[in-house]
């Protein structure tokens, strides 16, 4: 299985800390102002990096997924 990120819009607040963190990996929608996942990690892994953006979350609505 590999992991898949996730993003609740319902609980993002668009504080923009993934994107600044991690900015391979998350961006802010100029739509909705929520953060959007642009691609998921190679290789199955979660980078150091985006871990740390996924940690940094201020509401927890970074979620990873396990994909069969």
């Amino acid at each position: 299985s590999k992991p898949k990120i996730t993003i609740n819009q319902d609980k993002c607040i668009g504080c923009n800390t993934c994107p600044l963190v991690d900015p391979e990996v998350f961006a802010l929608d100029q739509s909705t102002y929520k953060a959007i996942v642009k691609q998921q990690p190679p290789d199955g892994q979660i980078p150091p990096q985006t871990q740390t953006a996924i940690d940094s979350c201020p509401v927890q609505a970074i979620v990873v997924v396990e994909e069969p």
